[in-house]
């Protein structure tokens, strides 16, 4: 018997064209094996804190993120409620929805309810502990399948209150895990 991981719930009664999102939570010490590309991200993003302090949004150049920035958002996480969290950059090579842009939209207005809660659980748990998640993800949203990682990192103008998340994918296909 197989464990479900820790993020998933299961729901009774999913039909065929219910979206549906599973989250698998990855060590931090996984990625140089399992992303590369992701790793790069995360060791920049780490070069970046000062003191221990979080990087501020000044502090990272968008340049050093090439090789995921199309796969790129920034999300500011500074408003009191979650769902009123806005992305004031999506990433142009992100193929939800096919490809749609959400930049300039709140969380909140997600068009999927599995998805929203999904981004609004694991976005203000990370802007509530102010510590990196990586996570394998499979989702299939208006039955189109997605499947790919993602690295959540936080930043903090004050090096301590989390105000911005950078949120880097890279599409990956999981033998074990699907939707």
């Amino acid at each position: 018997m197989t464990a479900l991981p820790q993020s998933v719930k299961t729901a009774p009664q999913v039909g065929l064209l219910d979206d549906i999102v599973l989250r698998r939570p990855q060590p931090i010490a996984s990625l140089p094996a399992t992303d590369p590309e992701l790793n790069l991200v995360f060791e920049y993003w780490n070069s970046c804190r000062q003191d221990g302090m979080l990087p501020r949004r000044k502090d990272i150049d968008v340049l050093q993120l090439k090789p995921v920035l199309g796969h790129t958002h920034l999300v500011d996480v500074s408003a009191q409620d979650p769902a009123d969290y806005r992305f004031r950059l999506y990433g142009s090579k992100v193929r939800l929805d096919r490809f749609r842009n959400y930049s300039n939209t709140r969380v909140g207005d997600y068009p999927s309810i599995p998805y929203r809660t999904a981004l609004i659980e694991d976005y203000s748990s990370v802007a509530w502990s102010g510590s990196p998640l990586y996570q394998h993800v499979v989702a299939r949203l208006q039955s189109v399948r997605y499947s790919y990682s993602r690295l959540l990192l936080p930043l903090a103008e004050d090096g301590r209150r989390v105000n911005m998340l950078v949120v880097c994918t890279r599409d990956r296909v999981y033998p074990d895990f699907s939707a």
